[in-house]
């Protein structure tokens, strides 16, 4: 298209305006949104308003969290050596790994014992007028005993204490079906499946007359609740100062619960270590009772024959040959007390799962110092692996991995047992052959010297051993007496400052922001969703065809607003439009226009009637044809009828001079659509409309069509080749955007030539929509008019 067949002087290249059209065709326009924004100012107050009232009733009735915390050390193996000086066992104070204090201090078992010690899995509330708030009193004068075990979970029973004596009790289901019953204290009671005592404490009396909630829970479940909301950390890296934090709504109770927790903590701690001891003990005390039998009879035999025989000291060669027996027998004990440990050890860790119970070899005078690196790795391996599987958690490379260790490590120690155990056979056979080279030499000897001589060292023999044990059980005891925990407290339980939720600050913040981004937020969806052409920017962004010109809301009762109101601004810009279309049209004496849109109601017949009013203001003869014969209705603005027009002269009914209406405004005729004829388009297509249009250019300086929307008939496209310049009209927020992508398709195309857009109706001004303020003439009734917004309007 070329500037003359356009005669458009800003005409733009096609490569650009597809490029500009590829980008901004889906751009959002934020000067809209703005300008919206402020024009319903009113909407952001109100939102905001409500926002800060709602941020007031969170802060208002929200639960006060507070932050408790507490503090430990756990100290280094070093700093606590008095129990191995006494005792030198490695597993009284084994190697501790500090990664795994964490997990044993969130540990399932660990957490249900103070859950259990503080009864937290029953918990009281207190109901408000708007807000039920958890009651934590140790002093509450009455406590809950289930029997037959059976402990009801996740149930709520409302309790209301009467006096010292009486309550009333219910158990809340779903919805409240039954009545409180009256019971007094030590009565056995039964609530469906639950068989309780409710016991009175004889403590705070203040809750008489009040109504109580009582929730019951599971000890698990509970102590689960507890693992997840405790925050255990170190206090730095490579410290050993651990720090807990828990957050409440009641502080007292969970200061309580973290100073149990620590103290539960260390009485852990005691007890891994003193399981040692106490299992040597058990296990030298077996030992003991054997060899106390033992011990009794050789010590009545050998009085017995001191007294029969009269015998107090043995001769210098008896002597010398008792001690040499004594020592093979006591070497010959010592490996039968190893044997003893060996057999336990492989009876043990046939039989037991729990592997780091095992008694160490050095508990009971065993000095191998192989068998006791190995047991020392299996207790600690073991006991990690409880540590990881009492947590709940599920089966894990990590946990296969460790228990492929225990078992290759157990594996090792029983090989290792079976390599001792043959060891000690060939020690045993050298120890007694020595011994039978001697009872060979005391049989030598007088008959009384050889039976004192065997007497005494059974004797000694048992008493060396029973000593020796007794030692070792003394030792043992020493140790698990003097054995104190590694852990200690640095910062007792305490609430830490003030309330951390809710933040009345931030939720006045988060507040206002939403208050005043909310309403932004709907106007850009409103922006996103509407699909309708609200200003000349939404033309341009998606068409080239030249813009002619705006015309602003009409807002008389009529179309014949530029006849009756001819110093308005609607009105100048229908002289506005004049101008630019003789710019479009240069060089023509007469001239057709045609008037047309993509759907009805875009204001055709409006702007038909007035442009043609202005044209004829300018003493040009000037004539309207209704060439919408579907739906005539020019002819009732200037008040004449339908009863002849374009139709009967098409088929042959009427002559050109017969279908002619003059109306009052002067050099302005008009020919109305006529009676509807079942073949309009036909009609349009036919010889005599050329005659007709040849006709209507003699007689008339302008024509102007009146033609049906061009997406819904082809009236229109068989009309344009008789038209100098075609006006397409776009209606602002009624003309969908899909609709202008549709008519630069046919201007594409060449379906359409020589055409400009009118933008019509326009009645929202300002930034984003293409016209400013104020713009307009004479009455007002301009581009920038907010008056007469339900004034009437006619579809075209």
């Amino acid at each position: 298209m070329t500037s003359k067949d356009s005669g458009y002087p800003f005409e733009r290249d096609m490569m650009q305006f597809e490029a500009s059209r590829e980008s901004g065709s889906n751009l959002i326009d934020y000067k809209r949104i703005l300008y919206r924004a402020l024009r319903y100012w009113y909407v952001i107050i109100s939102t905001l308003v409500v926002s800060l009232v709602v941020a007031y009733s969170i802060n208002r009735y929200s639960t006060r969290i507070y932050p408790i915390k507490a503090s430990i050390i756990i100290k280094e193996n070093q700093e606590n050596v008095g129990a191995k000086l006494l005792y030198n066992n490695a597993l009284v104070n084994p190697y501790r790994n500090f990664y795994n204090e964490l997990y044993i201090l969130k540990s399932v078992p660990l957490m249900s014992s103070v859950v259990e010690n503080l009864d937290l899995n029953t918990r009281y509330f207190r109901e408000g007028e708007i807000k039920t708030t958890e009651v934590y009193d140790k002093n509450i004068p009455f406590k809950f005993h289930f029997l037959e075990g059976h402990t009801p979970s996740g149930k709520t029973m409302e309790l209301t204490l009467l006096n010292a004596n009486r309550f009333k009790l219910q158990l809340l289901e779903d919805t409240r079906t039954s009545e409180p019953i009256t019971y007094e204290f030590g009565d056995t009671i039964r609530l469906y499946d639950y068989h309780f005592l409710v016991i009175s404490t004889g403590g705070n009396q203040n809750y008489v007359d009040r109504r109580l909630l009582i929730n019951f829970n599971s000890v698990e479940a509970t102590a689960n609740g507890y693992i997840s909301r405790l925050k255990a950390y170190w206090q730095e890296q490579g410290a050993s100062v651990v720090n807990m934090e828990i957050n409440t709504a009641v502080p007292e109770k969970e200061i309580d619960f973290l100073n149990e927790l620590i103290k539960q903590y260390q009485q852990y701690d005691l007890d891994k270590k003193n399981e040692t001891a106490t299992q040597s003990i058990e296990f030298i005390d077996s030992q003991l009772q054997l060899i106390k039998d033992s011990l009794q009879y050789f010590e009545r035999e050998v009085e017995t024959f001191k007294q029969k025989n009269v015998i107090t000291n043995l001769e210098g060669e008896a002597l010398r040959l008792y001690q040499r027996v004594e020592g093979l027998e006591a070497n010959l004990a010592q490996l039968r007390l190893q044997k003893n440990y060996y057999q336990y050890l492989t009876e043990y860790l046939r039989k037991e799962d729990n592997l780091n119970q095992v008694v160490p070899p050095t508990s009971v005078g065993v000095e191998d110092p192989i068998m006791t690196s190995l047991i020392t790795s299996l207790v600690q391996l073991q006991t990690e692996l409880n540590l990881q599987t009492s947590r709940g958690k599920e089966e894990t490379s990590l946990i296969e991995r460790k228990r492929a260790q225990v078992a290759k490590i157990r594996a090792d120690i029983q090989e290792s047992v079976e390599s001792s155990l043959e060891a000690q056979k060939i020690n045993e056979q050298f120890i007694k052959q020595q011994i039978k080279l001697v009872d060979q030499q005391l049989a030598k000897l007088p008959e009384s010297e050889r039976r004192l001589v065997n007497l005494q060292r059974n004797y000694t023999l048992s008493e060396n051993l029973y000593i020796f044990l007794m030692q070792k059980r003394a030792e043992a005891g020493i140790s698990k007496a003097s054995t104190t925990s590694d852990i200690v407290v640095v910062n007792p339980a305490r609430q830490m400052g003030g309330a951390i939720a809710p933040k009345p600050s931030r939720n006045y913040a988060i507040a206002g922001a939403m208050g005043v981004m909310l309403p932004f937020v709907f106007f850009l969806i409103m922006e996103l969703l509407n699909n309708k052409v609200q200003s000349k920017e939404d033309i341009e962004n998606v068409t080239n065809i030249p813009l002619i010109g705006g015309v602003g809301h009409n807002g008389l009762s009529d179309n014949l607003i530029v006849y009756k109101k001819p110093k308005s601004g609607v009105a100048e810009s229908f002289r506005s439009l004049r101008s630019n279309l003789n710019f479009f049209t240069e060089g023509k004496d007469k001239k057709i226009f045609l008037i047309t849109s993509s759907i009805s109601g875009e204001g055709k017949t409006f702007s038909t009637i007035n442009l043609a009013t202005v044209l004829a203001f300018s003493n040009k003869r000037t004539l309207i044809v209704g060439a919408d014969m579907r739906k005539p209705r020019l002819f009732g603005d200037f008040n004449l009828n339908n009863d002849v027009g374009l139709s009967n002269y098409l088929s042959g009914q009427m002559a050109f001079t017969e279908i002619i209406q003059d109306t009052n405004i002067d050099n302005l005729v008009l020919i109305s659509g006529g009676p509807v004829p079942p073949n309009p388009s036909e009609l349009l297509m036919s010889d005599r409309m050329e005659k007709f249009m040849a006709e209507a250019i003699k007689n008339f300086d302008f024509v102007i069509m009146d033609t049906p929307p061009i997406g819904l008939v082809t009236d229109a496209f068989i009309l344009s080749k008789y038209a100098d310049h075609t006006l397409f009209l776009v209606r602002q927020d009624y003309t969908p955007k899909q609709a202008i992508k549709t008519v630069q398709e046919f201007y594409e195309n060449g379906k359409i030539k020589k055409v400009s857009l009118l933008f019509n109706d326009i009645k929202r001004v300002g930034p984003g929509y293409g016209y400013g303020e104020g713009y307009g003439y004479g009455y007002g009734y301009g581009y920038g008019n907010k008056k007469g917004n339900g004034g009437y309007y006619q579809e075209g």
